[in-house]
């Protein structure tokens, strides 16, 4: 299972290389599709004066955007106390996730880290003021310790049973694969979260994958980090997500790769131009004012840190506009928020106005790893029912037809495409089937707005060889990428469909 993943994440960087320097693939005849040349950018910003303490109180009037150096027209604005509830079961942000980098940091450090985070948890309420989730990045993949709760002493109980993964990886210097794997974890996580309304926050502590100069790689590598980067930094923007990178190696490296602002050693800014920041120099720190966050780097106040970046994540002003631009030419546009003298927004560092393409590869990639892991992705909602039989099940997939993306045909119908995955898996989790499949549902123009009040069906049929645990089917609309996920007990396949309340946008 380990070298059919290391194969698939290796195929992954080879297909992007490709993907950049071939034509996209022609649409599918009798089916329309439409292009737009504009987005809505939605930006949460913390607000702090000179002395570092956060700002409440400021109207829409406070806040200049530029973009690329121009202003912007901000459509819409909330203030930190118009955010949605953060309560468990409300499907809303914000939310924390707490993710421990195993693959690249020194075992020593990580213990560390581990007991920085436990002397965090253990001066929080019982009941937390948000969600928050524990996941590590191993060298397996991303995995699922303990999912969202406001139970501190859950998560505690958690991270003490969690024995960390010897980092074979980091220590044999496995640099490319180690950087693949971390850019595969964000964009899973922005595909996790991106139904959840509001701001998530990502606290990755570890060291990260191992800085690189792109300068001194080659063309085509050059190409196929540019595009990983491009897709991890647009995906991250779409799902609101701000990562927090945490290093708790206490011995400065060299090799590290820092840019220092009037704070301190946090990597938090980077002259603003028209250039990437990720144009010559690739770090995991560089997340951090990409996104909106902060990097911290030879701190030994782990815990302190983490609480601050906690904080962050739930007083933040929201800010959204179209540009102004509208033009499809690729590029990294910057964005800047400008405030009165005395106060700084802090908020993301800019976007590609192209995605680069997925390859069917590619693709193959992203469900895989929604299949391996345990994390609720919420891009679709979805439910499933059937009927166990001998070695497999018949069973029906509804997805919320008013998630999925619509094509236009050439009659007049609609027709939406999705990829499924299915996955069995033991007590101890080694899957032992998986299959994948492409379903189309096709519905007449008369009868789509009367399908928009129903979920679409799907029929699937779902392997159950011996010894199965657990269930894992995934679902993934072909147009965006958007995925849902439903874990189910073999022996308790409901007969009867209970969709879940769909999560919708801002």
């Amino acid at each position: 299972m380990l070298r059919k993943l290391v194969f698939l994440l290796f195929m992954m960087w080879i297909a992007v290389s490709a993907a950049g320097r071939k034509p996209p693939p022609p649409a599918q005849s009798g089916v329309t599709t439409f292009k737009t040349t504009s987005r809505l950018v939605i930006l949460d910003a913390v607000v702090t004066n000179e002395q570092g303490k956060f700002v409440d109180g400021l109207g829409k009037d406070d806040f200049t955007v530029l973009e690329d150096g121009v202003k912007q027209p901000v459509t819409a604005f909330e203030g930190p106390s118009q955010h949605p509830s953060n309560a468990i079961g409300s499907g809303d942000a914000p939310i924390t996730i707490f993710l421990m980098d195993e693959l690249d940091t020194a075992f020593a450090d990580l213990a560390y880290a581990c007991q920085q985070l436990e002397h965090y948890l253990r001066a929080q309420p019982p009941h937390l003021k948000q969600p928050a989730a524990l996941v590590v990045l191993d060298n397996t993949g991303l995995r699922v310790v303990q999912n969202y709760t406001q139970d501190r002493d859950l998560l505690l109980h958690s991270l003490k049973k969690h024995f960390p993964q010897y980092p074979w990886k980091f220590e044999r210097s496995f640099a490319t694969e180690c950087m693949a794997q971390s850019l595969v974890a964000l964009q899973q996580l922005a595909a996790a979260t991106i139904g959840i309304p509001g701001r998530k926050n990502v606290l990755w502590v570890g060291e990260g994958f191992p800085p690189r100069n792109l300068i001194a790689d080659m063309v085509d590598v050059q190409e196929v980090i540019e595009n990983a980067i491009n897709r991890t930094v647009n995906r991250l923007l779409e799902a609101r997500i701000t990562v927090y990178p945490i290093d708790p190696e206490m011995m400065e490296s060299t090799l590290k790769i820092v840019f220092v602002d009037d704070l301190g050693p946090y990597g938090a800014l980077i002259p603003h131009g028209t250039a990437s920041p990720f144009d010559a120099d690739i770090s995991m720190g560089q997340f951090g004012p990409a996104t909106g966050g902060r990097s911290f780097y030879w701190r030994n106040d782990i815990d302190e840190v983490i609480a601050s970046s906690v904080e962050d994540g739930a007083r933040y002003y929201t800010l959204a506009y179209v540009p102004s631009n509208r033009t499809d030419e690729p590029k990294y546009r910057r964005i800047h928020v400008k405030m009165r003298r005395g106060l700084r927004a802090r908020t993301r560092d800019g976007y590609w106005t192209t995605d680069a393409p997925m390859t069917d590869k590619m693709v193959a990639v992203d469900i895989w790893q929604a299949a391996q892991n345990t994390l609720p992705y919420t891009g679709l909602p979805v439910a499933l029912t059937g009927r166990p039989g001998l070695g497999a099940a018949k069973c029906t997939l509804y997805i919320d037809a008013n998630a999925l993306s619509w094509q236009i045909m050439d009659n007049g119908d609609r027709r939406a495409v999705v990829r499924i995955a299915v996955a069995a898996f033991s007590a101890k989790d080694k899957m032992l089937a998986h299959q994948v499949v492409e379903k189309a549902s096709v519905t007449p123009a008369a009868s789509f707005t009367h399908l928009l009040g129903q979920p679409a069906a799907f029929p699937i049929e779902v392997p159950l060889p011996a010894n199965t645990a657990r269930v894992r089917v995934v679902a993934r609309d072909e147009s965006n990428g958007h995925m849902g996920a439903v874990d189910l007990d073999p022996e308790r396949i409901p007969r009867q469909a209970s969709m879940p309340k769909q999560v919708g946008g801002d």
